[in-house]
């Protein structure tokens, strides 16, 4: 019985130690638009799947990014894009404050600074977290 505790015990400490705050000061800024990120490691892209893999981890991952487009879902602690004007979302960011998105419209612009978490592809959106609301 005093294992199965002391088991139990390094199970919860393991998964507190992943739920760590997450520091994201020491990132790096990435000055690279959605339409190049796309050709890159996106829906657009030629490339093989490693190649992509490759490319997004080295320059993408964990970079604060800027991007800006059309609203297309709102919800108070995350947000959604078009921004190509294609109709779908091409970015889907979590705000750093939970209730940033609480007063957004659907349909307007929005510009936000995020850290990438993932990459885009034909059905489904970059993704991001951290998201500050810029303009």
């Amino acid at each position: 019985m005093r294992n199965k505790n002391k088991a139990v015990l390094i199970l919860t400490l393991a998964a507190l130690v992943g739920c760590a705050e997450e520091d994201v000061t020491a990132y790096s800024e990435s000055t690279a638009s959605y339409e190049e990120a796309n050709s890159e490691v996106g829906c657009e892209s030629k490339y093989s799947d490693d190649k992509k893999d490759d490319i997004f981890e080295s320059k993408y991952k964990n970079k604060w990014m800027k991007w800006g487009g059309e609203i297309v879902l709102a919800e108070a602690g995350e947000v959604s894009l078009n921004l190509d004007g294609g109709g779908i979302q091409d970015l889907a960011v979590d705000f750093a404050n939970e209730t940033d998105g609480y007063d957004l419209n659907i349909d307007d612009y929005l510009l936000v600074k995020f850290v990438m978490k993932r990459p885009g592809g034909c059905f489904l959106p970059f993704s991001g977290s951290h998201a500050i609301i810029v303009e």
